[in-house]
């Protein structure tokens, strides 16, 4: 059986020619192809209700119908999706704090769609692997974002045990609740937080809430 190479794409955007246009250059590039869209928000929540679907990049319109906040709608499957989803937010429209609003607080990248097919391209590349992707129309007045540092990859875990933390809750309520034993826990603990590079419980809470590790 032949290993699957292609980045997956998914496309939501609620003008057809827009989708046309970009599944056509996509699936024209080597290595990539689209194989999903939608054409508004509840299209969109449903594809990855239960996770990324197939799907390694999603490209998403955050002005769409039956979309009131596309932001937290991007949010939303973030969420479902963790890790296994790249999200590359996009918008026509200019003026507004988008741009930094989707790199701080939701996606993995920004795309103005006034920008070129080579650039999609090169973001939808550079995203899968990683990266963060901040292309901003050369004509809007938002201004520049501060772009957030990669935070080391946690496990299941690990991620768990800083968002109890995050709560508030104490060691032994954290061993009770992931059942791992107060002195396993307590190790584990330490290790995330040295490699979150933080020493305080309020330093890890302010570091989740920046980078949305417990939305």
């Amino acid at each position: 059986m032949q290993e699957q190479t292609d980045v997956r794409v998914f496309i939501a955007d609620d003008h057809e020619e827009t989708v046309l246009r970009m599944s056509e250059f996509i699936n024209a590039a080597s290595g990539m192809k689209v194989v999903g869209t939608a054409a508004d928000g509840s299209a969109l929540l449903r594809y990855f209700a239960r996770g990324n679907n197939g799907v390694d990049v999603a490209l998403v319109d955050i002005d769409m119908p039956e979309m009131i906040d596309g932001l937290a709608v991007v949010g939303k499957i973030k969420n479902i999706c963790q890790n296994g989803l790249k999200v590359i937010v996009m918008t026509g429209m200019r003026g507004r704090d988008y741009p930094t609003d989707a790199i701080r607080n939701y996606a993995d990248g920004f795309v103005a769609k006034y920008r070129h097919k080579d650039e999609f391209i090169d973001a939808i590349i550079k995203v899968h692997k990683g990266e963060m992707v901040y292309l901003l129309d050369p004509n809007d007045i938002a201004p520049p974002v501060e772009l957030p540092e990669p935070l080391p990859e946690l496990t299941p875990t690990e991620l768990r045990i800083v968002c109890l933390m995050v709560k508030g809750r104490r060691n032994k309520e954290i061993a009770d609740e992931i059942k791992l034993g107060e002195k396993n826990t307590e190790k584990i603990r330490g290790l995330v937080m040295k490699k979150l590079g933080v020493q305080t419980p309020a330093q890890l809470g302010a570091l989740a809430e920046k980078h949305g590790l417990c939305r």
